[in-house]
C-alpha cells in the first residue's frame, strides 16, 4: 500500500470545495443541532449551503424543502 501524504492546508480548502459540489449535486449534510422531528419527517438545515432539509423516517437521504431559486 503507498503512503499518503500529511494533511495541509490544500486538501482542507479541496473538502470545503467537494462539499459544495456535494450540495450541488444534491448530497446535502445537516447540522446535528438543528434536527426537529415533527410527525415523522425530520427537518433540519444544510451545514454547507443553509437550506431547510427533510428525511421521512424510512429515507437515509435528505430531500431540500422550503423556496427555491
Amino acid at each position: 500500500m503507498p503512503l499518503q501524504p500529511a494533511p495541509s492546508e490544500t486538501s482542507r480548502h479541496d473538502h470545503l470545495k467537494l462539499s459544495a459540489l456535494g450540495c450541488e449535486n444534491g448530497r446535502h449534510s445537516a447540522v446535528s443541532g438543528s434536527k426537529v422531528e415533527i410527525n415523522g419527517i425530520v427537518h433540519a438545515t444544510c451545514r454547507h449551503c443553509g437550506c431547510e432539509l427533510m428525511r421521512l423516517g424510512a429515507s437515509r437521504r435528505w430531500f431540500r424543502t422550503g423556496s427555491m431559486g
